[in-house]
């Protein structure tokens, strides 16, 4: 599978295991460095590292953004919609990009998903499943929405 992320972390190591290849686009310089030392000292090759800064803390024209738009131009097999998202919700955004980019039986993945409910009823997948867990490092429980196409 082939696999892009907006966000990078212990998901990308995960899939570069598990996967033909990672992209993943990071808008924090120093976490992106961290993420590569880790797949340089583990030997992993596949994975790609894309740096796209976007000020998330004033998110204007995020739209235009090459955050944003940083999926190449093919179909992905899993696309996870994870990242730094600050004072504005910027994840609908990139899930809706998303969906041109996600192949036939491909899923997305939307993290924190009890964030971002309007997206359940106007994807455009077959179908879709809310995962719930207690979330790390918070009270309460939180959600990881599946869509399969």
């Amino acid at each position: 599978m082939n696999v892009f992320e907006y966000g990078s972390g212990g998901s990308t190591v995960y899939f570069a295991k598990n996967c033909a290849s990672v992209t993943s686009t990071e808008d924090n310089k120093q976490w992106l460095e961290r993420v590569d030392t880790r797949l340089a000292a583990q030997g992993i090759s596949n994975a790609t590292l894309q740096f796209r800064p976007f000020d998330f803390h004033h998110p204007v024209d995020f739209e235009k953004s090459d955050y944003l738009h940083s999926i190449p131009d093919r179909h992905f097999d899993v696309i996870v919609v994870d990242g730094t998202e600050e004072s504005v919700q910027v994840r609908p955004a990139c899930f809706q990009y998303a969906e041109s980019r996600i192949g036939p039986g491909g899923i997305i993945i939307v993290d924190d998903s009890w964030r971002y409910l309007r997206l359940r009823p106007t994807h455009s997948a077959k179908s879709f499943r809310e995962f719930r867990s207690i979330g790390p490092c918070r009270p309460g429980v939180t959600s990881t929405d599946i869509f399969f196409y």
